[in-house]
């Protein structure tokens, strides 16, 4: 459950804050101009002329992951109110499978990500049928992902790194669209680009040229580079227990092998073309990619709180052994 809190006054959450806070102010500090780009518009550039993708940007997309069968991936307007309503009224997860999820919320979303004034039925865009290009290793995994990432019943420590406040998914690479977790702050030195996810006050720091390649985190160590005008991010080292990622509507595993390349690319004052590349041999026969919009938004950054003190592990905990008392009766 989200809350929206004061701001805590505890020292270590306070220096966090003060240090993201320092972040922004460097970056929002340096002088913008705005350039034209050929017939994309606008946009502003830093001091060193780079691209600013600084800013509140928001991915309140329902757009699935992998594209439904039979269906083009630009749709007609007409095209893409259908499946809009289609993925309003229909639980989550593969057409294929059991139903495990309640469906997307009108107030978690949008409409469907549009790209060149068209309409995406997936975010998949290659493979062109816009399926994930499983190995059986990779279907096996995805197909052994239990709803929300909950693996047992036998402790806490069994149950997601979400649901335990520890972590979510949302800060790290690759963003996707996600329904409580969609707002994010881009904060641009010529030295680090940083994202900073609402949920979970997630900072992800990422180090532009020769610096090195920070050491490997929960969420992959990346690095980037500009080529051209695009900021291009490579992640990898992602550890044996970072094995899946979940959007709004979709989820894919990676691995300690999996590469991922995201591609941001500013294509007006309004909008940041993002593009990631997934490639691991061992869960993907190929290489595949997907493509959305981070869209500029006017919202607020606020504190996220998780559910600290609430009842939601001990009366989950609790009613698996009463579950288990009750069996051994019969």
């Amino acid at each position: 459950m989200r809350r929206h809190l004061p701001i805590p006054q505890s020292g270590r959450r306070l220096r966090r804050l003060a240090a993201i806070a320092a972040c922004l102010a460097l970056s929002f500090a340096a002088d913008t101009a705005m350039a034209q780009t050929g017939n994309q518009g606008a946009f502003p550039r830093t001091a060193d002329g780079h691209p600013d993708l600084q800013g509140v940007w928001t991915t309140r997309w329902a757009t699935p992951l992998e594209r439904p069968p039979g269906i083009a991936l630009a749709l007609s307007p007409a095209e893409a109110s259908q499946l809009y309503t289609r993925i309003l009224s229909t639980p989550r997860g593969d057409p294929e499978e059991v139903a495990v999820r309640p469906p997307v919320q009108q107030t978690e979303v949008t409409g469907l990500v549009t790209i060149d004034g068209q309409g995406r039925s997936s975010l998949i865009i290659d493979p062109p049928n816009g399926r994930l290009p499983l190995t059986p290793e990779g279907r096996a995994r995805l197909s052994k992902a239990p709803p929300g990432g909950n693996a047992g019943l036998e402790g806490p420590e069994r149950r997601s790194t979400t649901e335990r406040c520890l972590t979510g998914g949302a800060g790290y690479a690759p963003h996707l669209p996600m329904p409580s977790s969609n707002i994010r702050q881009i904060a641009q030195t010529p030295a680090y680009i940083m994202v900073h996810t609402e949920s979970f006050s997630m900072a992800r720091v990422i180090p532009l040229g020769p610096q090195g390649r920070p050491a490997p985190a929960r969420g992959g160590s990346s690095t980037g580079h500009w080529e051209g005008d695009t900021l291009v991010v490579e992640t990898s080292g992602f550890p044996e227990a970072d094995d899946m990622r979940s959007g709004i509507v979709g989820s894919f595993p990676i691995s300690p092998q999996t590469r991922m390349t995201e591609r941001f690319i500013r294509t007006g004052p309004y909008e940041i073309r993002y593009r990631f590349t997934i490639e691991d041999p061992l869960l993907y026969t190929q290489a595949w990619t997907g493509e959305s919009t981070f869209e500029r938004s006017d919202e607020r950054m606020y504190e996220f709180a998780c559910h600290e003190g609430n009842y939601s592990m001990s009366g989950i905990l609790g009613g698996a052994r009463a579950e288990e008392r009750h069996a051994g009766r019969n």
